[in-house]
């Protein structure tokens, strides 16, 4: 099931309410792939940053080989459900 920019909302918004330390995005460019961990600080300029950087889709709006493949929130043991 693809991820669409709704799942990206729901994830911000449920660390927010479980008060989740960190957000990870996993992001996937040209075969290479990275999970970027947000801190709690960080969430609303970087749910921001995402809503406008990427398509409903989530892929990058400027370079369609750029996409999230994944995205969960949690303490740093919850990394592990992206990789």
């Amino acid at each position: 099931m693809p991820l669409t920019k709704q799942n990206l909302i729901k994830t911000f918004n449920g660390a927010r309410e479980y008060k989740a330390p960190f957000v990870f995005v996993g992001i996937e460019a040209e075969g290479i792939r990275e999970v970027i961990t947000v801190p709690a600080i960080s969430f609303d300029a970087k749910e921001q940053f995402y809503t406008n950087a990427y398509s409903d889709d989530l892929v990058h709006v400027m370079n369609s080989k750029v996409r999230v493949f994944g995205l969960t929130y949690g303490n740093a043991d919850a990394v592990h459900d992206l990789i």
